[in-house]
């Protein structure tokens, strides 16, 4: 009995023993070349604080610690770690891979022992460099190693990350390891072939309803796919595969894109502005945070980078989750979808943070539970979009049924009230014509009396004339009656010596009658009478002479209201008319002439002359009212220009200002004191002008003059026709 006890406690501390050197030289020991082995349990870990450390240093290190879990769990960490693998192969199979199934590593280097020259020699892999130049076109990081059947060889890796570093570690056969590749991308295309098919739902119900909530829902699947599959590493395999600073980016920029997207969808598919503005102005405090998120990652602060995305993003997923249950108990069916969708996805976030805290077990259930939330959430929120469209339908029923009953009872209305506007238009077509009746007499009232006031501008004008041209032609009638009187003397002078000679006969003392006759011509000087009654004779026919030129040119001037369109000298008009304001002409005034060459036009004659008239009389009267100036000088030009006359009148005036200017054409308007105008010349001067086609270019500077320019078309009859 005491030798049995002995050999017992002999044989427990053989197996302390055996354990003690299992956990002191643990090794992978592959035998089955047909599967994959995963050999976490069997690593040793070394975490480099100071990142300086070199495979020299690390293979006489001796503070290598062996893992405890399939897959190890580093944590968010900024120092590098070491793995020691030590492998004893006894399988059939002498090239082998080991796999590092974590995508989103930085780098990771690969040390193998060099038989040739007895060193370790490195290789390198990670989303630092191209993808493209990796041996295996797989998001997953595989090193060939050899070991011949029964031998054992040790190999290092050297891993750095920004996220949190789990390190799920595999070996196997190439075989094997492809298979399991295989089976895991099988998974992954079921994944994004949902994604894609409800992405590409959605967009085709917004082309066909135009409703944005289906936009935003697209934007967002796309944000999810990618922040999914970035996780995977084929984004980069397959999209971005030269872009590596994205690929170190992605897995910070597309989440919190995903999150931004998805709040948006969720405040505009529950109509969260209408039911309530606080919380939905509150809630773009998280977009702000997410955009803080990606701001942080591109300066290189992942660690806060990753932390102020994990709390904004649990803060969303739990405001989302109060809001839609209390929206969902106010009525909205709407809500229920998204509610189960929402949850099964939360559900597939607390079962992958809890395989990260290692309350659950790390397998692929536990890893890939979000993407299989998300695909859920996806499908189940697209049954939402789909439901609103039934509501709408019948939303839309209802209302058209409102419709139908109020275009109903418009109608009845609309019946009952054309009677009564019928009548009413009656009534307002008779209250219309009275007023259309009344409107034509004023509009007939008003034409005459704009005939009156034109004739009251053109009475004043002439009447301003009448003094004037009353005095010219007075003046060679008082000449001509002052020489009368005198020519009768001289002629009965005349007469008398030729009755003295009439008077001798025959009979009579002929030399005594021929010395009386002579005395008497002697007496009355006749030498002097015949000079006399010549002088008197040619003062008369001078005052005949400037009576029938001023009578000539009132006769030039005087068809004021000639309707006909005639060919007429501009010139002459001009002449004529200057010959009328001869008399109102202060002798201070210069009147300069240059008449050009000019073909006769066709014109209304004397409205032209009206224009003349008016023109060049209130540039006279301007000068005479203006004491600055000793002398002034009216000048009048003519001219042809671009198949055209153009006569200028400048005077030297006070001229006028850009106000004064704008208004010299309306009626009634005058710078005249009271009395003395009406303020229709120039309005009277623009109508002449347009029923000629004309044009009036005024240039004026306030204490220089005025310069006024009549442009007048050669052919008016053509443009006329």
């Amino acid at each position: 009995m005491i030798e049995k006890n002995k050999y017992s406690s002999i044989l427990v501390v053989l197996l302390i023993l055996v354990g003690l050197s299992n956990n002191l030289f643990a090794q992978v020991i592959y035998s089955d070349a047909t599967r994959n082995l995963q050999i976490g349990k069997n690593i040793y870990l070394l975490e480099d604080k100071t990142n300086n450390l070199t495979i020299d240093e690390i293979l006489k290190s001796k503070n290598f610690k062996r893992s405890e879990k399939d897959v190890p769990d580093l944590g968010m960490s900024t120092s590098t770690f070491w793995v020691r693998i030590t492998i004893k192969n006894i399988s059939t199979e002498n090239n082998l891979i080991i796999q590092v199934n974590q995508p989103i590593l930085d780098k990771v280097t690969f040390y193998f022992n060099d038989l040739k020259t007895n060193k370790y020699c490195a290789s390198s892999m990670g989303e630092y460099q191209s993808f493209k130049l990796r041996q295996y076109s797989t998001p997953d990081y595989l090193f060939d190693i050899n070991i011949e059947n029964g031998s054992e060889k040790t190999y290092y890796l050297k891993i750095t990350s920004k996220e949190i570093l789990q390190l799920p570690i595999f070996m196997g056969s190439s075989k094997s390891t492809f298979e399991f590749s295989g089976y895991k991308n099988i998974a992954v295309g079921i994944y994004i072939g949902i994604m894609i098919v409800m992405l590409l739902y959605n967009l085709f119900i917004f082309g066909a309803v135009r409703e944005k909530s289906y936009l935003v829902y697209s934007f967002y699947i796309v944000f999810v796919l990618l922040a999914q599959t970035s996780n995977m590493g084929l984004p980069f395999q397959f999209i971005w595969p030269n872009l590596p600073w994205l690929q170190i980016h992605s897995q910070f920029l597309f989440p919190s894109l995903a999150g931004i997207a998805g709040l948006e969808f969720f405040k505009d598919f529950l109509k969260l502005k209408n039911r309530n503005l606080k919380v939905y102005n509150s809630s773009f405090l998280f977009t702000i945070l997410y955009l803080i998120a990606i701001f942080m990652s591109f300066t290189g602060q992942y660690g806060l980078s990753y932390k102020l995305m994990s709390i904004t993003a649990s803060s969303v997923s739990i405001f989302m989750l109060i809001v839609g249950i209390v929206i969902y108990r106010q009525g909205n069916q709407e809500a229920r979808f998204f509610l189960i969708g929402w949850s099964v996805f939360l559900a597939g976030v607390i079962i992958f943070v809890l395989k990260d805290l290692h309350i659950l077990p790390y397998n692929n259930i536990t890893r890939y539970t979000m993407q299989f939330g998300s695909g859920i959430e996806v499908i189940l929120l697209s049954f939402a979009l789909a439901d609103r469209i039934n509501i709408l339908k019948k939303d839309k029923e209802l209302s058209q049924a409102e419709v139908v009953m109020a275009l109903e009872e418009n109608e009845k209305l609309i019946k009952e009230q054309n009677i009564v506007l019928e009548q009413k238009v009656l009534v307002r077509t008779e209250e219309l014509e009275v007023k259309n009746n009344e409107l034509g007499v004023a509009i007939t009232d008003l034409k005459e009396a704009q005939s009156q006031l034109v004739s009251v501008e053109k009475m004043a004008s002439l009447g301003q004339l009448t003094a004037g041209i009353a005095h010219e032609i007075n003046n060679p009638i008082n000449f001509v009656s002052a020489n009368v009187k005198p020519l009768q003397l001289d002629i009965a002078d005349i007469f008398e010596v030729l009755s003295k000679y009439e008077a001798i006969n025959i009979e009579d003392n002929l030399a005594e009658k021929l010395t009386s006759i002579e005395s008497f011509k002697k007496e009355i000087d006749i030498d002097y009478v015949k000079k006399e009654i010549n002088s008197l004779l040619a003062g008369i026919e001078d005052g005949a002479k400037r009576t029938a030129e001023i009578v000539k040119g009132l006769k030039n001037f005087a068809h004021l209201d000639a309707s006909d369109i005639k060919l007429a000298d501009i010139n002459q008009g001009i002449e004529s008319t200057m010959v009328l304001l001869k008399s109102i002409t202060p002798p201070n005034i210069e009147i300069v002439k240059h008449f050009g060459e000019i073909p006769k036009i066709e014109c209304y004659p004397g409205k032209l002359n009206q224009v003349f008239m008016n023109i060049i009389n209130n540039a006279i009267q301007a000068m005479d009212k203006d004491t600055t100036k000793e002398k002034h000088r009216l000048t009048i030009s003519s001219f042809v220009k671009d198949e055209t006359i153009c006569v200028s009148v400048e005077d030297t005036g006070p001229g006028m200002t850009l106000e004064v200017q704008a208004k010299i054409f309306e009626p009634f308007f005058t710078t005249k004191d009271v009395g003395e105008g009406t303020g229709l010349g120039m309005s009277i001067v623009f109508g002449i002008m347009e029923s000629h086609h004309g044009k009036i270019d005024i240039m004026s500077e306030p204490g220089i003059g005025t310069k006024i320019t009549i442009i007048l078309p050669m052919n008016l009859h053509i443009i006329l026709s």
